[in-house]
């Protein structure tokens, strides 16, 4: 009889446990401010980039130039501690020129 490669109990939990602590990603509220609405608009700008890019968050970090905490918060939607121009500098960054626009939360915003 061959024999399986299942993780063990104890490989189990501590998957368990590491998926349970991380992060977790932020819903816009169906009450949020505009502002809110703008930083999630730019918080979605920096997920796509690091998609397209495929990119580590370690990586993303060396390129703003920020530590990679401030990147895992931007990058689920926990952008409590950032302003819209602090996320709009780092966005500069990345690109020369760029559009957000988002139907679903009414944000239209071109930077050049």
């Amino acid at each position: 009889m061959k024999k399986q490669n299942f993780p063990s109990e104890e490989e189990l939990l501590e998957i368990r446990t590491l998926l349970n602590d991380g992060p977790a990603s932020r819903a816009l509220p169906k009450n949020a401010s505009a502002i809110d609405r703008v930083k999630y608009a730019l918080c979605e700008q920096f997920i796509i980039y690091k998609q397209v890019h495929k990119i580590s968050q370690r990586e993303f970090a060396n390129e703003l130039g920020i530590d990679e905490s401030v990147v895992s918060k931007i990058l689920h939607y926990n952008f409590d501690e950032c302003t819209v121009d602090r996320l709009m500098r780092y966005l500069e960054i990345l690109h020369k020129e760029f559009v957000i626009k988002s139907d679903l939360h009414e944000v239209n915003i071109r930077v050049a």
